[in-house]
């Protein structure tokens, strides 16, 4: 039963979607390329492809209009569509060896071939009755355009020897099939409302992005094509998943734009979700690639990996510009990333840029985050993180580690102090229990470094500061555990004053009984004061004083 059901449910898929039109296309073409090679010379072999490939398609052509217009069976008229769009690109790289050799030859072939691709488009548009809104058309045509000029443009730059631009065509006509397709972006954030009159029993987006979608995995698999054609001078022929980086950036950025106004955006977070899978597309060869222009591409760009991050961190701007959720803390995630795995441009190098810099870029975009969100405390811890975090970096570049850590933790106690002083949640009460370990961690170090080291003034400086601040925020926050901390520091700063005397004789037997005396006269004033109760008023919280300087902690 499950046998007999499968081969029936086989049998519907084969009935219903008819996938035979393109196992012919893709047939048809791999034997006229066979054929070609038994041909005679250049010309022969080019015009024979390039004239059996346009009678396909315009057999195409005719078969789709007639399964329309005669039997209205749209569902095959589908696949027949797609073979006609195949078989057009098919026949945009019919020339590429013509093109090197006998360039003004095949410049006329394509500029025909072109021509062809128009007529034949709008002819089965028009005798389908069915509608192809100016955006969509102006991408589709400028992305054949771009199939149909890049055998010419990059033939004669192999037949004049210009080896840069032929060893970058593959780049480039990767980043002109982006921009082709980011064309659509008007057209698709209108979405149903561009083709609601389609003509076709066929809902947005199956019509017409279809299309677009065989055209950007044939652009993928040209992309390629184009690299051994023209670009492999010197240099092997391997996979390369950086060249299609640019038409995946695009396809990402289309996503984003066709859940414009949508109460679900499915598809933008789809498309965040994948877009740091293009990291992968840079990784091969720890960031070097296969093609001839890697000392070019270090030069300007640093390695494929920075291409990648900055094709993602392209992305997740544009979707912060659209307001889409959680886009800020992508973009300061991407530039972080940046610091620690992208590679430097060498000619930045050159004017003294550093890795940091990518970090003081993270906690720009966090600062901007913190004026529109000043109320999200979360908001302002990670600023607060990432500007220490970007200290540390900038001290570690430059050789100055220790100074850097000093002044990110000192950055970090204040940030901490002052989130704590303006919220009162549980967050905040962690943070200024957090900084008060802080202060009195940072106060023994300074004694340690002041016994091993002798910092001097600096040590007490920074001690005795630390005092203040602990006092004054105190007052400020009203929270009496900030008075133990105070003392804390107070009698480190005191004994650290003593050994100091000591070591350095300052404390001699004539002078030993003053300082000695100071210490009676605090012990005594303690204890006279727990006498008069004054300790306990003082140490006591009351109704009163909670209402108005607030809990212990």
């Amino acid at each position: 039963m499950a046998s007999g059901s499968q081969i029936r449910l086989l049998g519907r898929f084969l009935y219903t979607q008819n996938p035979f039109y393109l196992i012919s296309c893709f047939l048809i073409l791999y034997g006229l390329q066979i054929a070609t090679i038994a041909r005679g010379d250049l010309w022969a072999r080019s015009t024979f492809l390039s004239a059996s490939i346009a009678a396909y398609t315009l057999l195409m052509a005719i078969i789709c209009v007639g399964v329309v217009r005669i039997g209205k069976v749209w569902e095959d008229a589908r696949s027949i569509f797609l073979v006609v769009i195949i078989s057009l690109v098919a026949l945009s790289a019919a020339l590429d060896e013509l093109s090197i050799v006998q360039w003004n030859s095949a410049a006329l072939l394509l500029g025909l071939a072109y021509g062809f691709t128009v007529i034949v488009t709008e002819t089965v548009r028009r005798r389908c009755r069915l509608s192809f809104p100016f955006w969509y058309a102006l991408s589709y045509y400028t992305m054949m355009g771009i199939f149909f000029a890049t055998p010419l443009v990059l033939g004669n730059a192999v037949h004049e020897n210009h080896i840069m631009l032929a060893n970058w065509g593959a780049p480039l006509f990767s980043v002109a099939i982006g921009v082709a397709l980011l064309l659509m972006i008007p057209a698709v954030r209108k979405s149903e409302g561009m083709v609601a009159q389609s003509g076709s029993p066929w809902r947005w987006p199956w019509y017409p992005l279809t299309a677009f979608g065989i055209l950007v995995v044939l652009a993928a698999i040209r992309v390629h094509a184009v690299w051994m054609s023209f670009g492999f001078i010197g240099a092997p022929v391997q996979f390369e998943p950086f060249l299609i980086l640019p038409i995946a950036f695009a396809v990402l950025v289309l996503m984003v734009a066709m859940d414009a106004g949508s109460p679900v955006p499915s598809r933008a977070h789809l498309a965040m979700g994948l877009a740091p899978l293009m990291f992968l597309g840079g990784v091969t060869r720890g960031g070097m690639t296969h093609l001839p222009i890697q000392s070019e591409l270090q030069w300007y760009f640093g390695s494929a990996e920075t291409i990648a991050l900055v094709l993602i961190l392209g992305f997740y701007c544009y979707t912060w510009t659209q307001r889409r959720k959680g886009s800020e803390f992508a973009v300061m995630a991407t530039l972080i990333a940046m610091y620690g795995l992208s590679d430097l441009p060498r000619f930045a190098e050159t004017f003294g840029a550093r890795h940091w810099i990518f970090m003081a870029v993270a906690s720009v975009v966090s600062l901007i985050v913190c004026l529109r969100h000043r109320r999200d405390q979360r908001r302002l811890l990670s600023f607060a993180t990432i500007v220490a975090a970007t200290i540390l970096a900038c001290g570690h570049e430059y050789g100055r580690t220790t100074d850097a850590a000093i002044m990110a933790a000192g950055f970090s106690l204040i940030a901490w102090m002052t989130i704590g002083a303006i919220f009162n949640t549980e967050l905040a009460r962690m943070l200024r229990h957090g900084a008060a370990v802080i202060s009195i961690v940072a106060v023994i170090a300074l004694v340690g470094l002041e016994v091993t080291r002798s910092l001097g003034w600096i040590a007490f400086a920074a001690i005795g500061g630390l005092a203040v601040l602990s006092i004054l925020y105190m007052q400020i926050v009203r929270r009496w555990g900030w008075l133990h901390v105070f003392a804390c520091q107070s009698a480190c700063l005191f004994g650290l004053l003593v050994w100091t005397s000591y070591e350095t004789g300052s404390i001699s037997e004539t002078t030993w009984p003053v300082p000695s005396g100071l210490a009676c006269l605090a012990i005594g004033l303690t204890i006279t004061s727990m006498k008069t109760g004054v300790h306990r008023r003082v140490f006591t919280v009351t109704p009163e004083r909670k209402s108005r300087w607030g809990p212990y902690q």
